[in-house]
């Protein structure tokens, strides 16, 4: 992600490197372009320790008693992703192909209503595929209760994700304007 592209578009950007980067838990960033907000609201931060009179930087790094292993796996993991073949941009690429490839089955398992494979993703993930980042996608559930006109609500989608959480399967079940997806 060119930070510079963000600028003129947003006063902050937050994110989990757990996520998009493969790194343990506990490694993000905050990125905030507009110095004069720096020194404003992001003056003092939640957890406040030795470094809060010395800059922006400071204030956020040392931040108490905190286990900074995670944070010390950050250059590996940027070199990992720097020696694919295409660097980063190859990494997404290959997640993106894998992605597609698993909303494909879901599709064919879920939602092949003739048995014949005719069926592709189409309509069954939240947004079009290409506004997928490369590592996830809201894919719509089957019917349940086979009447496709019945709304469903938070709680079905609740009871649903500890139904599969019983049976050791760790997905989030989202229920967006009456219709149930698996994250």
């Amino acid at each position: 992600l060119d930070m510079t592209q963000l600028s003129p578009f947003v006063d902050f950007y937050v994110s989990n490197g757990h996520k998009w980067l493969s790194c343990p838990r506990g490694v993000a960033m905050m990125y905030c372009p507009r110095e004069d907000l720096r020194d404003t609201i992001l003056r003092v931060p939640p957890v406040v320790s030795h470094g809060i009179n010395d800059g922006y930087v400071s204030r956020f790094l040392w931040d108490g008693c905190r286990d900074y292993a995670s944070e010390l796996s950050l250059p590996v993991v940027l070199d990992y992703w720097n020696q694919i073949e295409g660097g980063p941009q190859g990494v997404r690429t290959h997640l993106r192909k894998k992605l597609t490839k698993g909303v494909e089955v879901l599709a064919r398992l879920w939602h092949d209503e003739n048995g014949d494979g005719s069926d592709t993703t189409g309509d069954i993930t939240l947004v079009p595929m290409e506004l997928h980042p490369p590592t996830m996608a809201m894919v719509r559930l089957p019917e349940l209760r086979g009447d496709p006109l019945q709304i469903s609500t938070d709680t079905d989608a609740n009871h649903i994700q500890e139904r599969l959480f019983s049976e050791s399967i760790e997905v989030p079940i989202k229920c967006i304007n009456g219709v149930l997806y698996a994250r």
